[in-house]
């Protein structure tokens, strides 16, 4: 069966050095190992707006928080929208699909489209979030690599896996490379926000943090090596 999994990619990812805006070398450097990976992988992609806006940016706010998450939301279209078009530079087939879409080009998301699609070797982009406020995009990755039949969730961050603490405050941080949803809620890991790890564990997910920055790391992961942390439900 060829492996299909969900890549979650941070919006500050595609805003180079400054984690604002998009930087075109970012989207290039994410697009080409997409590409490669997409000949042997079914791929679905979920992208933040960390880079644009977010929800949280307006904790500080009288702002009620749907208004705001909804900010969020609509910043991930254009995201996706610039992924899809570095794609289609590349040669890759794509397609945007995202909740509360505002422009054509996005379509409604619906699950077994989507299965179809990624069946025919289309890379998904997904937007939107899950369209609802209080819902982070880590919740909405899960979320839809559930609905889509993903095998793994593969998280891209600026760390290279799962630790005790936070390698960036404590120099003996000691890092995992492997452990049980169990164990990391037992340990107080802070992998991914709650409503999602725990939707990771019921649905029997697969989750794997790894760092992004490295050359050809993206790659590596979707084509399932090692990288990082691979936490799992240990059945």
């Amino acid at each position: 069966m060829t492996r299909r999994v969900l890549l979650k990619v941070s919006g500050e990812a595609l805003g180079g050095e400054s984690g604002t805006g998009l930087c075109a070398d970012s989207l290039a450097r994410l697009a080409k190992q997409v590409s490669r990976a997409s000949s042997d992988v079914q791929i679905a992609i979920v992208v933040g707006a960390g880079n644009i806006c977010r929800g949280q940016d307006w904790q500080d706010t009288t702002l009620p928080q749907p208004l705001a998450d909804s900010i969020g939301m609509a910043a991930t279209h254009v995201n996706a929208l610039a992924i899809h078009a570095r794609l289609t530079i590349e040669g890759t087939r794509s397609v945007v699909m995202g909740a509360g879409a505002p422009v054509p080009q996005v379509l409604p998301f619906e699950s077994m489209r989507g299965r179809g699609l990624l069946e025919q070797g289309t890379v998904l982009v997904l937007s939107g979030g899950t369209g609802n406020p209080f819902f982070t995009t880590d919740t909405c990755a899960t979320l839809r690599a559930a609905e889509l039949g993903c095998s793994e969730v593969l998280k891209a961050t600026r760390v290279d896996g799962v630790y005790d603490k936070d390698p960036e405050k404590h120099d003996d941080a000691v890092k995992y490379d492997s452990l049980t949803f169990d164990e990391a809620l037992a340990l107080k890991l802070r992998v991914m926000d709650s409503t999602a790890f725990t939707m990771c564990n019921e649905q029997g997910l697969n989750l794997r943090v790894f760092d992004m920055s490295p050359a050809g790391a993206v790659e590596k992961a979707l084509l399932g090596q090692p990288l990082g942390t691979l936490v799992h439900s240990g059945s």
